[in-house]
């Protein structure tokens, strides 16, 4: 028998999966006031429970399909395993049912703008193409799509490849690495290690140059950075007659000012794009309409509002230090008045003093609000920054915010933290600040939101 754990958006397409499949199963939510009825009206031949395992289930139970958001060292899962049940999650489903090529993308940051670029490519391309995973489409449901899919493109967490084991890959990248889901982890070795199960079995592989290898790699791997590449299989960056390049090898492809979006890490997204889309054999001509008309995703680093020479920056996407660090430097270095940073909510047991050099370097000031803003006001104290503000909620730190900008000035949400505190997901995160925002300044009428993909980890 096998049970389903975790009854959120991956657990309900792992339901219709087994389903399709007519394999039996069991299906149990660890929140015991989670409502079971929706589900057992939708899925009426399975036993459902929440709360509590029932005694009665273990001894059924050969496979246990685990949610990512239930962690592998949670009491009762190692019971289960130590009982000799078989502890997979959705991707390895997925791996085990899929027959055309998939590339793989996993990171710190940046993954769900490559993720969606590659998909942009491969469709501009000609390719019909599923992008799913962790950016908001279960891959389970997209491989049960009608659609006769020639690749998928997946986003994929560290948590949801803890429990794959056989996902074959053309192409697999690890992005980046910073100190992200420590109340998950022991150290960021281990983080790192998890990632690193991307490339158990992809033909090729790409990492940021000078990444320090904590894992097995294929033979066939590839580095990409700002700097000249220094092999002509790697990418980076070229500087010629005053222009600068997106690069292979010493092969100029593309003028960086064709791209829309400006900044090192855009380029870095892009350059990332280009290697995991080799397999396929894309023209430059496709990545460079592609980067040219590719605006961003929403919720990071969006402008909302430009108030009085004031830019308002929704990075409610920016949910760890590495990604906060980042949007800092980008604004810092465009941003003709002060920034203001707006930051705060669950820590994840975050070390937050890699961000303040960031902070010092680039803002007037911080405003701090959610459940451990007082980590975070700790850490800016401990190394000399001391304009900090805290408040309670996100309300409050944007009013606060409003009462000190002037012309030419930035504020900057891009909170470090994930949302699970005051809101559902760092979406609705983002959807509420921009609602807070345009009250405080946009004409009548501007203040309409529209629902939005979720992922399924921060």
């Amino acid at each position: 028998m096998i049970l389903v754990a975790g009854l959120g958006m991956t657990g309900e397409s792992v339901l219709r999966f087994l389903q399709a499949q007519h394999m039996p199963c069991l299906a149990y939510d660890t929140r015991a006031n989670f409502d079971l009825e929706p589900l057992q009206r939708a899925f009426p031949e399975i036993k459902f429970a929440a709360g509590d395992l029932p005694k009665t289930w273990p001894k059924q139970i050969e496979t246990l399909v685990l949610s990512p958001g239930i962690a592998l060292k949670t009491p009762w899962v190692q019971a289960l395993i130590a009982e000799g049940v078989e502890v997979i999650g959705d991707i390895e489903l997925f791996a085990r049912a899929v027959g055309v090529p998939v590339i793989g993308i996993t990171g710190s940051n940046g993954k769900s703008t490559v993720t969606t670029l590659i998909g942009e490519a491969l469709k501009t391309a000609g390719y019909q193409v599923a992008v799913a995973g962790n950016i908001g489409l279960p891959a389970l449901d997209a491989l049960m799509d009608e659609h006769d899919y020639e690749v998928f493109v997946l986003e994929l967490s560290s948590f949801q490849l803890e429990t794959t084991y056989s996902l074959h890959c053309v192409s697999a990248a690890i992005l980046n690495i910073s100190e992200d889901h420590m109340d998950r982890y022991d150290d960021l070795a281990a983080y790192t290690q998890a990632k690193f199960k991307i490339f158990a079995d992809t033909e090729q592989a790409l990492l940021p140059k000078g990444f320090t290898i904590l894992g097995k790699l294929p033979e066939a791997v590839q580095y990409f950075g700002l700097d000249a590449p220094e092999r002509e299989q790697d990418y980076g960056l070229l500087h010629r007659e005053g222009k600068v390049y997106l690069a292979r090898g010493n092969t100029p492809l593309i003028d960086t000012a064709q791209m829309q979006l400006k900044g090192k890490h855009h380029q870095l997204n892009a350059l990332a794009m280009m290697a995991l889309c080799e397999p396929f054999l894309i023209s430059h001509s496709v990545f460079s309409q592609v980067l040219t008309d590719f605006a961003g995703l929403p919720h990071r680093t969006q402008l909302v509002a430009e108030v009085n020479g004031v830019q308002w920056i929704d990075d409610s996407k920016g949910t760890n230090v590495g990604a906060t660090v980042t949007a800092l430097e980008t604004f810092g270095a465009q941003t003709v008045g002060r920034i203001f940073l707006l930051a705060g909510g669950v820590s994840k047991e975050a070390d937050f003093s890699p961000l303040v050099p960031a902070v010092q370097a680039n803002c007037h000031a911080v405003i701090l609000f959610g459940r451990d803003r007082q980590a975070i006001a700790q850490a800016m104290q401990a190394q000399g920054f001391s304009t900090v503000y805290q408040v309670e909620t996100l309300q409050e730190a944007v009013s606060l915010a409003a009462t000190q900008v002037a012309g030419g000035d930035c504020v900057l949400f891009s909170p470090a933290c994930a949302s699970f505190d005051q809101f559902k997901n760092y979406v609705e995160r983002g959807q509420a600040f921009k609602r807070i925002v345009q009250a405080l300044f946009a004409p009548p009428g501007l203040n309409a939101t529209h629902p939005e993909p979720v992922l399924l980890s921060e």
